[in-house]
């Protein structure tokens, strides 16, 4: 039944895609079968190269051909070589990168021998799309998920107020924070002229901090809600952000930021190629950083901004982590004032570093992103309608800072229902009249693009 309503889910938005999960899902069911089987390692690995091959041959063509067509026509044309380009028009399946990675996942536990081989293929079809985050996220993994599709479930009250609570508070993010935010972005439009010769540096920056709570409230909503709508049926999948803002150190926002992705980066791409530096010593440490971000940024989407963009959290990356190892040498206490005032230092300029990365994700061109940050820092001012987009942002984003706040050390929602009945009636009150009276009209979700 639940196979069934998560087909149907997906199917509502385009029917057709339905095969490229149906590829995936019998691809990896039988390759994982027969990894089970083998005793030996080449057996194993070829059967495993198979499973990877497929499902990243159907992801490049769906979302990297016409990129990777396109620079390489662009690049013979600089030399004189011209090339006539097709005219293909590739439809980007919602999800695709989500459930590969989910799916990929799943062959290379059972190859390492982390998870054994499901033998009951609906049970591992419904793993692969369980319609609640099957087309944003989170991205789970079969030890976690395939467990508990196997066994018996029990749907406690708890379950229900928490799942319940995860949905209200999920439809608050997206209806009155993200969509707000969205409404300023769209007011705002360009703060540079198309030429790139005129810009107001002030309404860049608003735009930036716009974008930033707008892109966190928009995809953890959803991760929220899809949390919510799993609990009420008694599954309990991964929390995917952990209050990133108020993360002291680059290090600790990618611990705290999507971190069904960067979990998954690390463990398959990044453990694997840092045992491989280790052993053959042919890759820089701080270099390997560089190059895993960059594949991430390429996860996001085919475009050179969202390289751009990976390039730069990884450059960050690495000199925090050469940065780091040098200050522990050096470290010792502080009085608690000294220490929470720069703690809190530590966050403001961790937060803006974040932000400044923002302009490559919102950049349509590399000539609009150079404009942009030229125009930041060469004609920056404080006007009057800076001003007034920055008091519309702190109004919007003001009940996200506190209940992150609340959240930083210790995300258990429970919590929430130990509170005073007044606080707990007065966060429902408060919060549901802002939505009524300050709700925009909802827009699809931004991740569903990627």
């Amino acid at each position: 039944m639940l196979l069934a309503a998560s087909y149907v889910f997906y199917g509502f938005w385009d029917w057709r895609f339905l095969s490229l999960i149906m590829v995936s899902t019998l691809t990896d069911f039988l390759c994982a079968i027969k990894i089970d089987q083998q005793e030996n390692k080449a057996d194993r690995k070829r059967f495993l190269m198979i499973s990877v091959g497929v499902n990243l041959s159907v992801l490049f063509f769906f979302k990297y051909f016409n990129f990777f067509l396109e620079n390489f026509i662009a690049f013979f044309s600089m030399v004189g070589i011209n090339f006539e380009s097709p005219t293909w028009k590739i439809i980007l399946p919602v999800g695709i990168s989500f459930y590969t990675f989910q799916t990929l996942s799943y062959t290379i536990d059972v190859y390492r021998k982390q998870v054994p081989a499901t033998r009951n293929f609906l049970d591992y079809a419904l793993y692969v799309s369980f319609f609640p985050q099957l087309v944003a996220g989170p991205i789970e993994r079969a030890k976690n998920l395939l467990p508990q599709i196997l066994s018996p479930r029990t749907i406690c009250h708890e379950d229900i107020s928490e799942g319940l609570f995860l949905i209200y508070w999920g439809l608050f993010k997206k209806i009155f924070i993200a969509d707000n935010l969205g409404v300023i972005l769209t007011f705002i439009g360009s703060p540079v002229s198309a030429d790139g010769s005129a810009g107001d540096g002030g309404l860049i920056l608003m735009s930036v901090y716009a974008f930033m709570f707008q892109l966190y409230c928009d995809f953890s909503a959803y991760s929220d809600i899809a949390r919510g709508t799993a609990k009420l049926m008694g599954f309990h999948i991964m929390v995917n952000f952990r209050s990133p803002f108020f993360a002291a150190n680059i290090q600790e926002t990618w611990n705290r930021w999507h971190i069904s992705l960067t979990t998954w980066i690390r463990d398959y791409l990044y453990f694997p190629l840092a045992l491989m530096r280790i052993k053959k010593k042919h890759i820089n440490d701080k270099l390997l950083i560089i190059i895993i971000f960059l594949i991430m940024g390429l996860w996001h989407g085919a475009a050179w901004n969202y390289i751009l963009w990976g390039g730069y959290h990884g450059l960050l990356l690495a000199g925090y982590a050469a940065l780091a190892s040098k200050m522990k040498r050096h470290r010792h206490s502080r009085p608690m004032p000294v220490a929470a005032v720069l703690r809190f230092l530590s966050v403001i300029l961790t937060l803006h570093a974040s932000a400044f990365g923002l302009i490559f994700f919102q950049g349509n061109s590399i000539q609009q992103i150079g404009a942009w940050i030229y125009h930041l820092f060469a004609n920056f001012a404080v006007t009057s309608a800076a001003t007034e987009m920055f008091a519309r942002i702190i109004f919007y984003v003001s009940p996200l800072l506190l209940v992150d706040l609340l959240l930083y050390k210790n995300d258990d929602i429970k919590r929430f229902f130990r509170y005073p009945g007044v606080a707990r009636y007065g966060f429902f009150y408060i919060t549901l009249y802002l939505m009524v009276v300050f709700g925009e009209k909802s827009v699809s979700f931004i991740y569903f693009q990627f």
